[in-house]
């Protein structure tokens, strides 16, 4: 449904951004995974309305267990807007 504002809001994104979501929803992370995850989701916000579990999965190994986790119970909580 908010498909297209989604990619728009990836495309635009910064670093800031990313640390102001996890702060409004308290998780702690770490600069090494933040920045991780700001550089997948800069090369890959398309490829993830492809298969969105299947991508996560892909973050796994590469990012802290405990980040891992807080993003697919995220995903879990947001993904009725994809």
């Amino acid at each position: 449904m908010y498909k297209n504002l989604i990619i728009n809001y990836a495309k635009n994104m910064t670093i800031n951004d990313i640390t102001e979501f996890t702060k409004k929803n308290n998780i702690t992370i770490s600069e090494e995974d933040k920045m991780t995850i700001y550089n997948h989701i800069k090369k890959y916000y398309n490829v993830f309305f492809n298969n969105p579990i299947s991508y996560i999965k892909k973050l796994k190994g590469t990012i802290n267990d405990e980040t891992y986790y807080n993003i697919l119970i995220l995903y879990d909580k947001y993904k009725d807007l994809l």
